[in-house]
């Protein structure tokens, strides 16, 4: 913006040389004088503005062409010659008739046709600033200091004019500066100091900073306004002819305009203060929310890392716990110690599972669902949770609707909150789970939830309490008001988190003293049959001798997959590697009705082991076996025969698995399984 209005001012300068010089060439008096009877612009003053506005329209040029610097340094020097000149023959009280080489002034008859003296030394000066500015910026605090000098020596000739002084614009009548002599050189100040805006003296005035702000708002004012009132005390009627009443009057109204500008400006910066304060608010939560979001980086990638080789040792842990525990023979001191190993197990793998949720790499996978029946599935495991002293009970709706959700995440928002709800109640209380349908309007329903009918879960209890300072962070990661050792502070994010997933939302009623209710909000299914919830039913799965192909690096997973299965039946065959499993697929020639593997193994991973068993044999089904999730997973989840069995899962949980994937194999993959087992 600066440097184009620095250009339009040199064509300006240009453009006004050029008029007054075809005014002298056509004796057009208007041209050459700014007002009827006025002062003229001499020749040689407009031959120097057709040069000065020359140079700074080169000087304001994008291009760095070494042609167009020479020229700006040549028309600067032309422009310092005109000055120097004319006042060597003041100084030397010589003619050298360069007044009237062009032109012959036969109205001027003291120094004819010779500009004043002080539009000589102002050439000068002008000149130069414009040829430091070409030759090196080092200089542009030098140049726009002598251009300041320009600006200041033009506003003294024109305020001469405005308030009648002809000694501010001239010592002698015939040698005066005319008027448009002093807009040009007023121009040509501007026009010098905006060529480099970012630069020496005017860094000071562009830079965005207050100091900034308030010069480009205070200078104009600081000039025009003052001009202003003068004239107008000069000239207009509306002041007496008492010259000290004037000058107090003056005095007066530049007082009151300059307070106002002030408080006016107190007010505006006060205000960016507060602006400033509140972004700088903003920016700190940002901050917050970033490193927030940082550490739920961290997180991932250190759940991600740990979780396949963590959920393998949980797997094989509860696995053979559980295989140990369906023997009949097993005496009973045994089974009790199995089941505390088996519980201490599924406390770890609930604490991976929070991990993983956190970080968003837990496999979700949601099915339309009647949330009774899940939380029903919790009653015997929450009423060993909480302690005798707590009375416990269930109000479910028998009419409540389905949600989509998936289940495991379901018994984790109720495990999650009966715990913090035991733990808030040390001496005892009351503990309430209920059900039921709710309407909601969508501006009662929450940011992101469209629906209108919701089913709600809520979990209440007669504890502690929690002020307003402590709802306000507890649904942030690590945040627990319990001992040292006694909670993670996950419980509740991962609720948040799960809750959201889902596409619901959470409130919160609590106060000290007065126990809590956290009520849970869900999106329902409109007319949705509850699919079946994976793992709840009880029926023993049969198998009738199919063939399934094992991958896994881990030896004692693999051991524990191939001894579940086989005691069920399965013919079963394993590799701890994809290129081994390869190898048993080319050389196996009856059917393979399911490939289990890994998703994560050194060498081929999982998916890509899928794809070349698609590729060689179409019927074989594919379940992975993951302990978190990843993009190829979920991509290979939209193919058909493809699922997935979240780690840690028990002997109960695959057989489940596996024949719910096989009970829809084609006929004729079950012909030749029965072909080969009758051969």
């Amino acid at each position: 913006m600066y440097r184009i209005a620095a250009r339009t001012g040199g064509v300006v300068l240009l453009t006004l040389g050029a008029l007054v010089l075809l005014g002298w060439l056509w004796k057009i008096e208007s041209l050459t004088t700014f007002l009827p009877g006025s002062i003229t612009m001499k020749p040689n003053t407009a031959i120097g503005f057709v040069f000065l506005g020359l140079a700074l329209f080169l000087l304001t040029r994008h291009s760095k062409a070494r042609s167009a610097q020479l020229w700006c340094v040549a028309s600067a020097t032309v422009v310092i010659l005109v000055g120097l000149v004319t006042l060597s023959e003041y100084l030397f009280h010589s003619d050298l008739g360069i007044d009237q080489f062009l032109f012959k002034d036969v109205v001027q008859s003291t120094y004819p046709g010779r500009m004043t003296h002080i539009t000589a030394f102002t050439f000068c000066i002008a000149g130069l600033s414009v040829l430091l500015l070409a030759l090196s910026e080092r200089r542009a605090s030098i140049a726009q200091g002598l251009a300041a000098t320009i600006g200041l020596s033009s506003i003294f000739a024109i305020i001469g004019y405005l308030y009648g002084v002809p000694a501010l614009y001239g010592s002698i009548e015939y040698t005066s500066m005319a008027l448009h002599t002093g807009l040009g050189f007023l121009i040509g100040s501007l026009s010098v100091l905006f060529s480099r805006p970012d630069l020496g003296l005017m860094s000071v005035l562009t830079n965005p900073y207050p100091g900034g702000w308030l010069a480009r708002k205070l200078l104009p004012v600081a000039a025009l306004v003052p001009a202003g009132l003068g004239a107008v005390c000069i000239h207009s009627g509306l002041f007496s002819s008492d010259v000290h009443l004037n000058i107090a009057l003056l005095v007066v109204s530049q007082m009151v305009l300059f307070m106002a500008l002030v408080w006016i400006l107190a007010f505006v910066l006060n205000r960016a203060e507060g602006e400033k304060a509140t972004a700088q608010e903003a920016l700190a939560r940002s901050e917050k929310l970033l490193q927030q979001s940082q550490k739920m980086e961290a997180i991932g990638l250190l759940a991600g890392g740990v979780a396949h080789d963590f959920n393998n040792l949980l797997a094989v842990i509860n696995g053979y716990s559980d295989l140990l525990l369906e023997r009949a023979d097993l005496p009973e001191s045994d089974r009790r110690s199995l089941e505390q190993i088996k519980q201490a197990g599924g406390s770890a793998a609930s604490l991976t599972r929070q991990l993983l949720m956190l970080s968003r790499q837990q496999v979700v996978e949601p099915v339309v669902l009647n949330i009774n029946q899940t939380v029903g599935n919790l009653d015997k495991m929450l009423r060993r949770l909480i302690k005798e002293n707590i009375q416990f009970s269930f109000v479910l709706d028998p009419q409540l609707d389905r949600v989509k959700a998936d289940p495991g995440q379901v018994e984790q928002i109720v495990l999650n909150l009966v715990v913090n709800a035991r733990d808030a109640m040390p001496s005892g209380g009351t503990l309430r789970i209920q059900t039921k349908n709710v309407e909601k309007s969508n501006s009662q329903a929450g940011p992101g939830s469209s629906p209108s009918r919701f089913v709600l879960l809520e979990v209440t209890d007669t504890g502690t309490g929690m002020d307003q300072q402590t709802q306000a962070h507890i649904f942030e990661p690590f945040f627990t008001t319990k001992a040292v050792g006694k909670g993670t502070g996950l419980g509740l994010a991962t609720v948040y988190g799960i809750v959201k997933q889902s596409g619901g939302h959470i409130e919160v009623q609590s106060a000290p003293g007065r126990g809590s209710s956290f009520q849970i909000y869900l999106p329902a299914e409109a007319q949705a049959a509850a699919a079946l919830e994976p793992g709840k039913d009880s029926a023993e799965p049969a198998f009738s001798g199919e063939t399934i192909l094992i991958v896994e690096d881990a030896a004692p997973l693999r051991d524990l997959v191939c001894q579940a299965l086989s005691v069920s039946g399965c013919t079963v065959l394993s590799a701890p590697e994809a290129q081994e499993a390869l190898r048993i697929l080319s050389q196996q020639k009856g059917v393979i009705d399911l490939l289990i593997t890994d998703v994560i193994m050194p060498g081929m991973n999982g998916p890509a082991l899928a794809k070349q068993v698609r590729a060689m044999r179409p019927e074989t089904k594919i379940l992975y076996m993951t302990g978190y999730s990843g993009e190829f997973v979920r991509s290979d989840m939209l193919i058909p025969g493809v699922s997935f069995i979240q780690k840690p899962f028990t002997p109960a949980d695959l057989r489940r698995k596996v024949r719910k994937m096989l009970a829809d194999k084609p006929a004729s993959a079950k012909k030749a399984a029965a072909a080969g087992s009758a051969s």
